[in-house]
């Protein structure tokens, strides 16, 4: 019983320090060439309401304020994010403001080609305690995420 006692302890001790050394801070940056104007990009981009019709991640959002929404993945946490800037087809930041256990923002940029648009996803999440940082590190691709999100932003684009 008591070699179990301290295999157990022995293992949360573990996984408490392998999440202090990650580091806190993840951050993720992804670009793409659009066929599309900078004005048709940011305005899905930034149509929050819609995004559920064409992210295939998302199960719901719910609209709290003009600026504030929560976002219901089909799979994982609730996340509620927060608008701090949107500049008229060049910038749309971000913040996430819940869940408490972790924060975070993302700030889209979107620059005029010859072909289309040039855009910058950038992500950043910040995770202070050491066992969720860990659980992220295990199970949350946000490299994925981003990939995937751009995936279902240039069908959206194709569509329309």
């Amino acid at each position: 019983m008591t070699t179990a006692i301290v295999s157990v302890l022995l293992f949360i001790f573990i996984i408490f320090v392998v999440g202090l050394l990650l580091p806190p801070k993840r951050e993720f940056v992804k670009q793409a060439e659009l066929r599309s104007s900078p004005q048709k990009v940011f305005e899905v981009v930034t149509d929050i309401k819609s995004q559920v019709s064409w992210r295939s991640d998302l199960k719901e959002i719910r609209i709290i304020d003009e600026r504030t929404w929560m976002e219901i993945p089909s799979k994982g946490t609730p996340i509620v994010c927060r608008m701090k800037q949107k500049v008229e087809n060049k910038l749309f930041e971000i913040e996430i403001i819940e869940p408490k256990n972790f924060s975070g923002y993302w700030i889209g940029t979107f620059e005029e080609t010859k072909s289309g648009t040039n855009v910058t996803f950038k992500e950043v999440v910040e995770i202070q305690n050491p066992v969720f940082r860990i659980l992220s590190w295990l199970f949350f691709d946000l490299n994925k995420t981003m990939d995937n999100y751009l995936i279902n932003l240039k069908s959206k684009l194709e569509k329309s």
